[in-house]
């Protein structure tokens, strides 16, 4: 066990790096909700894979529209239930019949595209290597559309880490959570720092003894020094000091560190509680609090 009071101090910052992450991340899954992020990259996604012409019909498939509200766009689709419905539209004639049947060769489906040559070409490779039957096909299909999500399973984590930067860096400007104050002034007061590496303790312990249940109480943040009390960078008030270059130098350090750091997200700093929370004994209480 450790009772340093660098100890305590990155326990703090965990704390509340954790803190400030649970709001992050909240607020990047409403704004992936909202918009519909997950659905509209599965649609550009698909739009990749077969083309606007077959993407249009896929979308209006009945197998396709069920898994969605009426005016939504489904968030996620089976490789199964894609290649079945690629293979149902690719085989559809003129008049809406089906040209042919889960037995036929499957090279007979790549003859009957003619509005789409990179579709044509892309199924005579799949018949070539391994496709004899459209059962062979129907694979084939299925394990291509797998290898097409993951590119785009790392398009919407791209995506979402911009979000998730930009939600971090709003929050720690509102909340003014600068780690360089946070810093100091934990380590220049025994008593917060006491009662911060205590509250982290116990919420390390909570996580550890039911991992799926971690909660932070609001109240946590209650302990930092953080907030815009007593703070006019701008000299709007003559009761308050205003801030100077270094001030704002110190600041700005600070927001960019807690920004970096909450964009890091909420399990991250979770898994990171537990593991320094151990480091740490209860230790023996500051002289001011006996």
């Amino acid at each position: 066990m450790f009772n340093h009071p660098v100890v305590d101090v990155a326990l703090g910052l965990v704390l509340l790096y954790s803190a400030l992450s649970l709001v992050a991340s909240a607020a990047k899954e409403w704004i992936s909700t909202v918009f519909r992020l997950r659905a509209r990259n599965l649609q550009v996604g698909i739009r990749m894979l077969i083309g606007q012409f077959y993407a249009a019909r896929f979308y209006k498939h009945p197998l396709i529209r069920n898994l969605s509200k009426p005016d939504g766009l489904p968030s996620y689709v089976d490789a199964n239930t894609f290649s079945v419905v690629l293979i149902d539209l690719l085989a559809e004639n003129e008049n809406g019949g089906r040209s042919v049947s889960m037995g036929d060769a499957a090279t007979e489906l790549a003859g009957l595209i003619t509005n789409d040559y990179s579709m044509a070409t892309m199924l005579e490779a799949m018949t070539v290597s391994k496709a004899r039957t459209v059962a062979d096909l129907q694979a084939e299909l299925a394990a291509w559309f797998d290898e097409g999500m993951r590119r785009v399973a790392g398009w919407y984590r791209r995506r979402a880490q911009y979000i998730i930067l930009a939600v971090a860096a709003v929050v720690t400007v509102l909340t003014n959570a600068s780690t360089v104050h946070v810093v100091r002034d934990i380590w220049q007061d025994d008593a917060l720092r006491y009662a911060v590496a205590q509250e982290t303790a116990l919420i390390a312990a909570s996580a550890a003894a039911s991992p799926d249940a971690l909660q932070i109480p609001s109240a946590v943040l209650d302990s930092f020094p953080m907030g815009w009390d007593g703070e006019d960078p701008f000299g709007l008030d003559d009761q308050v000091p205003t801030w100077t270059v270094m001030s704002w130098f110190a600041h700005l350090m600070g927001w960019l560190f807690t920004t970096a750091a909450v964009s890091l997200g909420a399990p991250f700093w979770f898994d990171l509680l537990s593991k320094v929370a151990s480091l740490r004994g209860t230790g023996m209480k500051p002289k001011r609090w006996e």
